[in-house]
Parts: C-alpha cells; structure tokens; sequence
C-alpha cells in the first residue's frame, strides 16, 4: 500500500471535491443485484453501491511496465493493480473507463475504474464497484483513443481502421464492437466520432505508416461521405466536441464545424512567432467548453502555451518562463495549468494568459538532455489537479482555487506516464 503524505488538507476535502465533469444524464438499467440508498430514483448496476457523494478515483500507469493502478483518492489506496505485457498509456473516457493502450503488444485494455456519477440537473448520484477489466481490443499498433457522440472510436495504425464502441455497451460491461471504420491505408491515424459521423483521417501520398494528410467524413455505417480538400500536412494532435473537429497541422489549425447537417470547413493560422517547433502536436479540452489548451511544441523546442477559442478563432500564446512540459484546462474553462520545466506547476488566465498562480511540485528541475526521461503529466477532477513526478515517483494533488497550494503527496510507487481521474 504506498504511503501518503498530508499537506494542509483533510481526507474530507477530498471526498468533497466540486464536481469537475458529470457523466451522462443518461439512467442506468435497473438491476436487482445493485444497491441503491434510500429513497434514490435509480437503482444502482448489478455489483454497484449507491453513495452519499462522488468518490474519485485516480488511475496510474507505470511508465517502465504494464502496471496500472486505481487509487481511491479519499485514502490513497490502491483499489486495484491490472498488470498488462507492455507498457501503456491511458486515456479515460466518460469520467469512469481507462483504455489503456499497449502500442507493443497491440491490445487496448478496457478497465472500468467503478467510480461514476449522473447528473441530473437539480441532483446527481454517485455510485461505485470494485476496478475490474472489461476485456482487450487487439490490432495493429494501437494508438489513438477519442471519444464523442456517445461513443469511444480506438483507431489501430497497423490496420488502418477503427474499432467504435457505444457507452451503452460500456455501462452493460461490454466492449462489443458497435462499428469498424476504415480509413484509405494504414497510417497513424485517428477516428474522430461526431454528429452520427465519424471525421476520419486520410493517409499522406508519401506510403503507408505516414502521418495524415487531410480528413474524410464517414456515415454511421462507415461510408465515405464527403472528402474534405483542406489539406492538413503532418496532422499530430486531435480533438472534438458536439460541434467541431479540430486538428493540429504544421500550417494551422484545421477546424471542420458542423450545423444542420452541413459541414464548413477552415485554416486557422497560428500565432505570430508559431512554426513547426513550436505548434501544438496536442489539444486539450472539455465537453461543452469551446475553449482548448496546447503546449507551444514539445520539450525540447517549447515556447509555452497556445488557448484557442472555437468561438471567436482566437488565440493567446502565453510566454512561460521554462518550457511548459504538460498541460491541461480547469472543468469551467477559465483557466489553463502547465507543468515546466523548472518543476513548477503555473496558473494562467485562458483570456489574458495573465498567471494567477504557481507551486513548486517536482522533486528536481526536468533535464532535458536524458531523452528517455519521462515527462510530468497533469489532469484536472473537479477543484484540485495532480501532476506526476516520475523522477519520486508520487502525485502532487494542488488545489488551484487556493493559491495553487499542494494539498498532498501521494507515493503511488511508480514512475507515472499518463494519469487519469474519475467518479466526478
């Protein structure tokens, strides 16, 4: 069990976190095997327990082995450790599921982390289960995971498709295959689920294995619908909302939006100063926000942060003073956090790219010479965010509504690569 240092906070506070990201609105069937609280208008899913609150959970993965772990963030136990063949890298998806992505060993592990809560509008519940895994999908060189439209699309490179499960599925324990989706050839690419389409990408002419070039829209049954001639050279860095597609390219932002079924589609140039060191090869957000958060290039060639506003197609390019390592954006959009490379954990206004905040939170400065170094990573639940320090091999949880202030350091024991954080 690893041990837990207390900073300045309570086990209470924890429990207590506002809520970040609300699952589906969507009720869960009916099980008798499930146990809800008096008086609740649900009945819990069978194996499932009905709580007062959210209870959050943190999901680690080792960066050296095929170890991920469930942490209960109320005590800082490890709930569950999955051991896998490979090294992973998890993306969670609906604030519940891990998929844990085995590149090497082309599987994506499906674990259902047993932390969730539905909004309800005026109230919410909670429920939770024990960490279990709903199953693998296997392919050739898995990579990208998106979720979007009520659905999770994991493409597979080697193949040059991907495999699209509905949560429906998921919230049954399923992981049966709802649609395949193939692209032209393979390619590290991805399928990007919106509007009972997919946007899916298009190998480059220079052979397969390449990076895309440009996108296609496919129909819910797979069908090429339209092609998109909007090049986007090098695409490295996707998301999507209820609206929109974006994709980051070596010569802009490349933006499709949909409305009434009809699609339009623009180059959103970069910030003066941006090339191809410094742009975004990632994009992060949050549903419902059209507000999204980059780091201005990699490690080795950072020049800070990038906000971009879908709304207006605006950006502020925040200047940080070291290299900003890892990035995320608070649950209501106001503000953005990074990670530097002199091991602070910074605040920044998402308007005026003003910092508001900051706190030292790795044990040494991150040495950008060792290029097997593994990079700190971020994510935001509800009120705090945590941030790995693979060098110590804790979480620092920062409650960044309080002066950044590191409420605790959790020594989960390894040196994380990726983090993810649900039940809220």
């Amino acid at each position: 069990m690893p041990n837990t240092t207390l900073a300045h906070a309570t086990i209470a506070a924890v429990a207590a976190l506002a809520l970040g990201g609300c699952a589906s609105p969507q009720e869960e069937s009916a099980s008798p095997d499930g146990r809800s609280q008096p008086g609740s208008d649900l009945v819990a899913e069978a194996g499932s327990t009905e709580v007062e609150g959210p209870e959050p959970r943190l999901v680690v993965s080792d960066a050296d082995s095929g170890r991920v772990d469930v942490l209960d963030l109320a005590t800082a136990e490890t709930l569950q450790s999955f051991e896998f063949d490979n090294p992973t890298r998890v993306t969670t998806v609906k604030d519940r599921y891990a998929f844990a992505v085995d590149g090497a060993g082309g599987a994506v592990h499906v674990v259902d982390a047993g932390s969730w809560t539905i909004d309800h509008g005026d109230h919410t519940h909670s429920y939770t289960k024990p960490p279990v895994e709903l199953g693998a999908l296997e392919g050739g060189k898995p990579a990208h995971v998106i979720a979007g439209d009520d659905k999770v699309a994991t493409f597979f490179d080697g193949d040059g498709l991907a495999l699209v499960i509905e949560f429906a599925a998921l919230r049954k324990d399923s992981i049966d295959v709802k649609a395949v989706v193939d692209a032209n050839a393979p390619h590290h690419g991805v399928v990007l689920p919106i509007a009972d389409r997919f946007v899916v990408s298009h190998s480059a002419a220079n052979g397969t294995d390449s990076l895309p070039g440009t996108f296609e829209l496919h129909t819910a049954d797979g069908e090429v619908e339209q092609s998109f001639d909007t090049a986007c050279p090098n695409m490295h860095g996707t998301a999507v909302s209820d609206t929109n597609v974006l994709a980051a390219c070596d010569d802009g932002l490349f933006l499709a939006t949909t409305a009434a079924g009809a699609w339009t589609l623009e180059k959103v140039p970069y910030p003066a100063g941006i090339g191809a060191a410094t742009r975004p090869t990632s994009i992060r957000g949050h549903d419902g926000l059209p507000i999204h958060v980059a780091a201005a290039g990699p490690a080795a060639t950072n020049d800070g942060v990038l906000v971009f506003d879908a709304r207006t197609r605006g950006w502020t390019h925040v200047r940080t003073p070291d290299r900003a390592l890892s990035v995320a954006l608070a649950g209501e959009g106001r503000s953005v956090f990074a990670v530097l490379a002199d091991g602070t954990f910074r605040v920044y206004d998402t308007t005026t790219g003003a910092e508001t905040a900051s706190s030292h939170v790795l044990s040494a400065p991150y040495d950008g010479s060792d290029e097997s170094a593994t990079l700190p990573a971020v994510v935001v639940g509800g009120t705090r965010a945590y941030v790995s320090d693979p060098a110590s091999k804790t979480v620092a949880e920062i409650d960044f509504r309080d002066d950044a202030r590191v409420a605790r350091t959790l020594d989960v024991g390894v040196g994380a690569s990726t983090l993810g954080v649900v039940g809220l």
